[in-house]
């Protein structure tokens, strides 16, 4: 009888050695260019927003002084000291917390926008029902979802896990309807022109209809 061979699961890394032992590859120290596009252009106003693995924090000082009302969350205790660091010098109000996300989702209650620069694109390799209850648990009716992911059709050493156009329709659009989708570039400092990504903006769907 021919014995099975199992794959191993994918298992994240540890982020907080990441941030200790060296400059992750998506940390430039500036917000991302695409994130900049998308509030210059009013794609997402000023709300109530909850940045899932916020890093070191330049993505949310970034909407902070744009007068969003950020949350932003991660579990790496070295990140979190930098963003704070980070919102002082800046002077901009917003809330810091050190928590693994999915636990933080568990009594945060809903956000108007929920963002994330390649969350979603680790998350969904480990468990990605569980990234979908969270999203469901961190928003309402009309609420907006921003990732940033990795795109597939680039052979990128180093790069972030890439995600198919139809992967990620058929996965978001489990909730969500597709307000923009679009390729860009992650900046990097490993990497002069970056690499390849997904801009996706989508909005949970409110229900028309009429009360019993």
């Amino acid at each position: 009888m021919k014995s099975a061979i199992h794959a191993k699961p994918y298992r994240p890394p540890d982020w907080d050695i990441t941030y200790r032992e060296s400059t992750p590859p998506w940390e430039t120290g500036k917000p991302s260019e695409e994130l900049v596009r998308v509030v210059s252009e009013g794609l997402i106003r000023p709300c109530s927003t909850l940045e899932l693995g916020c890093g070191t924090g330049a993505n949310a000082v970034y909407l902070a002084r744009h007068r969003f009302e950020v949350t932003a969350v991660d579990a790496s205790p070295t990140a979190i000291e930098r963003a704070r660091t980070r919102a002082e010098q800046a002077d901009a109000l917003l809330r810091i917390v050190l928590a693994d996300v999915f636990e933080f989702a568990e009594t945060s209650g809903p956000f108007d926008l929920v963002f994330d620069a390649g969350f979603y694109h680790f998350a969904r390799r480990v468990d990605l029902t569980r990234f979908l209850d969270l999203l469901w648990r961190v928003t309402r009716p009309g609420s907006l979802y921003f990732t940033l992911a990795g795109a597939a059709g680039e052979l990128a050493e180093g790069g972030p896990p890439q995600v198919r156009e139809e992967e990620i329709r058929g996965e978001l659009g489990r909730l969500f309807e597709f307000v923009t989708l679009r390729p860009f570039r992650f900046e990097s400092p490993r990497r002069k022109e970056g690499y390849l990504g997904w801009s996706c903006l989508t909005q949970r769907p409110v229900l028309h209809g009429n009360s019993p």
